[in-house]
């Protein structure tokens, strides 16, 4: 069950990041640049976790 929370919020964390710099631009001209390098490097420590536990998830299924 703990596998499924952190795929859940890994999947909530990657569509949060990829809905704020759309909304950044319709609210804004555009995003500032700590935004953007934060935004890439939450992504960047978030789609390894999803991957690992999707290859887990899979796994245990068998």
């Amino acid at each position: 069950m703990k596998l499924k929370r952190i795929w859940a919020v890994c999947l909530i964390v990657l569509g949060a990041v990829a809905i704020l710099p759309g909304l950044c631009r319709l609210l804004w001209a555009g995003a500032p640049d700590a935004v953007v390098r934060t935004l890439g490097i939450v992504t960047l420590l978030t789609l390894p976790v999803l991957a690992f536990v999707t290859v887990r998830l899979a796994s245990q299924r068998k």
